[in-house]
């Protein structure tokens, strides 16, 4: 099973020390791109694909419910995760919890239930569904819907009144014994998109924080935790050094801190692909100018072990392409229509 094989946050700590978060950068030349092919979901651990393959819909709603078909099949006592798909902070926070529960992530509307996501509820039956995020962001009345989508579904929203209390709340419900957390920007999606995927292959949270200062609901959140590791994704102007510095009081060793982090988005995702998932055999891709078609990768992400890589809309920026040129990958699904990520950014350097 997936857990059995879960890397543990401390080993994460030790090879970004022990590598530095440093990328080679190589020479490599633009391929002849070719269509990616219809993606028929074929749900199983891992993704039973080869090559290169599409996750897409009409829109971001239609998207993320083909990606848990991808990877999720009824059982009994499944849960669904369900947040806003018109701002990311909830889902970021929800990723990696749903990935506790081997559990998808479905978006929708504030006013009213996407019907991609009620159709995916019908089919997956879940016994228990959580929605993240206040009613500004997923209304009552959404709630209402998902009652009569999953029948028999007992709901729970959990939220607080900022996306840092949420994010707090995410983790109190999902991880009340937390073994480390990953750490990252919260008012702006690229790093939490790779910082999500390495929090749920080490079964912890992800746990969000201003750039120059750690909110008080987080700072409460920690008082009294000591962690096995904890991991910074982003760089210092994402996530100050004095507030990376807070986590050392909360490790054994002052070296079970480490941070990830790249030049940019790019880099940064392609540091955390490196040192998180150095033998990864699939990689989710997404683009990196705009968050909806990824916010749902997450948890499909730790159901195939595997990295999300942001691209730009045309090429694949060099710490990405270097990561994919030296990787055992065997297949890429790409979250989004060709409009977010084209047939020719998968297979083209963007040096």
């Amino acid at each position: 099973m997936r857990s059995a094989r879960r890397l543990t946050l401390a080993a994460v700590s030790a090879a970004a020390l022990l590598g530095g978060g440093a990328l080679g950068v190589g020479a490599a030349s633009a391929a002849t791109p070719a269509p990616f092919p219809a993606i028929t979901p074929k749900i199983g651990t891992p993704f039973p694909y080869i090559g290169i393959v599409q996750a897409a819909g009409v829109d971001r709603y239609a998207t993320a419910a083909v990606i848990s078909q991808g990877s999720f099949a009824p059982s009994a006592g499944s849960s669904v995760f369900v947040a806003s798909g018109e701002s990311a902070a909830d889902a970021l926070t929800a990723g990696p919890a749903a990935a506790s529960l081997d559990a998808p992530l479905l978006l929708t509307p504030a006013a009213s239930l996407a019907p991609a996501a009620a159709a995916e509820l019908t089919r997956l039956a879940p016994t228990t569904v959580y929605v993240v995020g206040g009613a500004g962001r997923v209304s009552e009345p959404v709630l209402t819907a998902i009652r009569a989508a999953a029948p028999g579904a007992t709901v729970e929203r959990i939220a607080g009144a900022t996306r840092y209390e949420t994010a707090v709340a995410v983790a109190q419900r999902f991880f009340p014994t937390p073994t480390g957390v990953v750490l990252t920007r919260g008012d702006t999606f690229p790093d939490a998109l790779s910082g999500g995927a390495a929090a749920a292959a080490g079964g912890v949270p992800l746990m969000i924080t201003d750039p120059a200062a750690l909110p008080a609901p987080v700072a409460a959140w920690l008082q009294g935790k000591t962690f096995d590791a904890a991991l910074v994704v982003g760089g210092t102007a994402s996530v100050g050094e004095g507030v990376a510095a807070t986590l050392t009081s909360h490790v054994s060793d002052p070296t079970d801190v480490s941070r990830l982090a790249g030049d940019d988005r790019y880099g940064t995702a392609a540091a955390v692909a490196t040192t998180v998932f150095p033998d990864a055999t699939t990689a989710l891709v997404a683009t990196g100018e705009n968050f909806p078609d990824a916010l749902a990768g997450v948890p499909a992400a730790a159901v195939n072990e595997a990295p999300i890589l942001l691209v730009r809309s045309t090429c694949t920026p060099v710490p990405i392409y270097d990561y994919v040129v030296d990787s055992q990958l065997s297949a890429e699904i790409v979250l989004g229509g060709l409009s977010s990520v084209s047939a020719e950014a998968v297979v083209t350097n963007c040096s």
